[in-house]
């Protein structure tokens, strides 16, 4: 029975669960330059730790460099400052050449800022010293995340060439009459607008001045609506004019006009319309007809040139989301008039406690909106706090029945640096709805605040678990193992989880940070609590005649811990199990970094009639010789090959070669993250013997997969 955690426990837990949310990065291709197992293998571990999916490359000699090259895309170059054959200058020297934007990090011996003045001189991204793991890791999130800013921004740079393109063709074909200026100089007019303004041809405008096509008394009042629009970054405008034919007669318009793109060149677009709208009718479309406030087309179009100002520097602002926190109920009860007399009461409050100068809205059903022109989130969550009381405190009426209900406002700011009009409502949305997450009752106010990791959290972390392991606080998942070509079907095979149990009774894995904790005999306490449990629900299963054989996970410190192979050894004579149903994985890094410690703990469960599997198997650059050590029953290849099939057109050369060698060697493969029959159908045309993945089962409280063997 699980106790609530502690205090400190909780704060914990509360980081792991955030993280538990973010999902991995791609893979990361790492090319190592003359450097040595010793120097790479840790690297890999704390990269598989910060929740990236590492695959480490060596290469020693510029044709091996060269080849490399031209084999994938890399994402970053690490090298120390030994001579080699083949250096890190060499390597910048090929960069240059081959116009390949690929980062360059390099790990000196000690802080010495000569190091770091020759390797700016040099052109290097980042030097940091070999010893400062924190600050490593740091340099290579960074450079990954300037390398992806850097491939999206050409990845955009393309999609906007040809969307232009497409653009422009779109233009000449429209129906609607749209020509493009260069201040009151007409770039470009379609056959629509010639035609509208009774010209022959487009050519006839091109060059010619706007203002020309229409009536005298207008001309000052469009030039002036022109300047404005390039001096003052006005996205859009709308004018009523009287437009002149080529045959001097007049007829009445709507010119509408907007920032746009023509031949590479900034200009504005304007669209002429016969028909007059009148103000009133142009309001009207505007506005939401139930609350009397702009609908969703208004406010998004307001809200995407409100992003644009910001994004050019010092406009900022805040977005306020307001959700009702029991619409549906209230439709539910009361129905959709009821709703709407709310709506109207809702809407009549905020038009009162909103000043005119901000933008009000109903973008959805159950929810208001304001965009609060005023860059201070503190003076947005004080006017957040006020409509929140506000609104609690209003009592609506239908049908004699008389309705209260409360509200939950997320506050986000709007910046130079903000992303979409998609990203910012979610994040508005998600502080809205964290509200009633955090207090089913909702009724509160909460600013978005981006998550960014905790770098010094270790000590809480030890604590965190010493404190669940006493409280009773974690629990074992297992997710079967599925033999896809293996003949061994007689027997059941499923691989072990840790999951901590949060305050609400949420699981979270400790996966995200159990592998940094290398110096604390955490590590260890963990690790057998595991194995004693694990070893107690097989002989559950035993009893009930289901002979299941089940993969244990072993941290760094385990492996070197000889006192624990005489714990268990002791542990496997009181349980009365066979021991060959007991597969301790060992990660690769692991075992790489600590070979003679791998061999002798994986020589030693051989003796105990145990059986050991490597994992990530792949990702390091000493693969062959930790599978000759340490020569393991089964291996699991690393999930970074498995999500490189899982990608569209992904090449599967890679994996065909490390099966080939698995298969030569006749070792049990096992294929981990599979998520789709496609992947399994190449696993399987590949002889990969087992799979594992959430698409067959996610892990559960108990082993009962339906194995299809009876």
């Amino acid at each position: 029975m699980t106790q609530s955690p502690s205090f400190a426990t909780k704060a914990v837990l509360d980081q792991l669960s955030t993280r538990r949310r973010q999902r991995l990065r791609k893979n990361v291709q790492l090319m190592f330059l003359g450097m040595s197992a010793e120097e790479t293998d840790p690297i890999i571990r704390l990269l598989r730790a910060s929740r990236l999916a590492p695959r480490g490359h060596l290469v020693s000699t510029e044709q091996e460099f060269l080849d490399a090259l031209s084999e994938r895309s890399w994402d970053v170059i690490l090298f120390t400052t030994n001579q080699s054959a083949f250096s890190g200058k060499n390597a910048m020297h090929h960069l240059r050449r081959l116009d390949k934007d690929i980062p360059l990090i390099q790990l000196v011996p000690n802080s010495d800022s000569h190091y770091l003045l020759q390797g700016l001189k040099n052109n290097i991204q980042a030097v940091v010293p070999l010893e400062e793991k924190e600050l490593l890791m740091l340099a290579i999130r960074r450079e990954l995340e300037h390398l992806e800013s850097r491939r999206k921004l050409r990845q955009t740079e393309s999609s906007l060439s040809d969307a232009e393109k497409q653009y422009e063709s779109l233009l000449e074909s429209s129906t609607h009459a749209i020509a493009c200026c260069d201040g009151d100089t007409i770039l470009f007019a379609n056959q629509s607008i010639a035609t509208l303004l009774g010209f022959e041809s487009p050519e006839t405008l091109l060059g010619t001045s706007l203002s020309l096509c229409f009536s005298q008394s207008h001309k000052e009042e469009l030039q002036e609506q022109l300047q404005m629009m390039q001096q003052e970054n006005l996205r859009n405008a709308s004018l009523q004019l009287t437009a002149v034919r080529a045959d001097e007669t007049e007829f009445d318009t709507n010119l509408a006009l907007r920032p746009a793109r023509y031949n590479n060149s900034a200009c504005i677009q304007i669209t002429l319309s016969a028909e007059r709208k009148e103000e009133e009718q142009v309001l009207q479309d505007k506005l939401d007809l139930v609350s009397g406030l702009y609908n969703l087309d208004y406010f998004n179009n307001e809200l995407d040139e409100t992003l644009q100002r910001a994004m050019e520097g010092g406009a900022d602002c805040n977005l306020l989301y307001i959700s009702l926190d029991n619409y549906l109920e209230i439709r539910s009860d009361i129905g959709i008039e009821g709703c709407d007399q709310v709506v109207r009461d809702i809407s009549t409050l905020l038009k009162k406690h909103v000043n005119k100068a901000h933008l009000l809205a109903r973008p959805e059903e159950d929810s208001f909106a304001v965009i609060y022109h005023d860059p201070n989130p503190d003076k947005a969550t004080t006017l957040a706090s006020k409509l929140c009381k506000a609104i609690s405190g209003n009592i609506s009426e239908s049908s004699s029945t008389t309705i209260q209900t409360t509200c939950s406002i997320g506050v986000t700011t709007i910046s130079d640096n903000t992303p979409t009009r998609k990203v910012i409502l979610e994040r508005a949305r998600g502080a809205a709805d964290s509200i009633r997450a955090d207090n089913q009752r909702g009724n509160g106010v909460k600013l978005y605040e981006s998550v960014e990791s905790n770098t010094d959290e270790s000590a809480d972390q030890v604590f965190m678990l010493e404190d669940a392991i006493q409280q009773k606080n974690m629990k074992l998942l297992f997710q079967p193992i599925v033999a896809l070509n293996s003949q061994d079907i007689t027997d059941h095979h499923y691989e072990t989880f840790l999951r901590l149990i949060g305050e609400k009774g949420e699981e979270i894995s400790p996966n995200n940070f159990l592998d940094t904790l290398d110096q604390a005999d955490i590590s260890i306490k963990v690790d057998r609590w595991v194995i004693k449990e694990t070893m107690l629900n097989m002989q559950r299963e035993f009893r009930r005649k289901q002979r299941n054989r089940v993969f244990i996970n072993l941290s760094s410190r385990t492996l070197r811990d000889r006192k624990t192979l005489l714990w268990l050894s002791e542990l496997l004579r009181k349980a009365g199990l066979p021991a060959n149903y007991l597969v301790f994985q060992i990660s690769e890094n692991d075992a790489s970094s600590y070979l003679k410690h791998a061999k002798f703990f994986a020589d030693t469960l051989r003796k105990l009639h145990c059986q050991i599997c490597i994992k990530h198997f792949g990702s390091s650059i000493n693969s062959e010789l930790v599978l000759k050590q340490v020569n393991p029953d089964y291996v699991k290849l690393d999930g970074s090959y498995i999500q490189e099939l899982n990608e569209a057109g992904a090449d599967s050369k890679d994996v065909l070669k490390l099966l080939h060698t698995l298969k030569v060697q006749k070792k049990v493969t096992i294929a981990p993250l599979v998520e789709g029959t496609r992947v399994m159908g190449t696993l399987w045309k590949a002889g990969v013997d087992f799979v594992q993945g959430n698409y067959l089962q996610p892990p559960k409280d108990a082993m009962d997969y339906d194995f299809f063997d009876s």
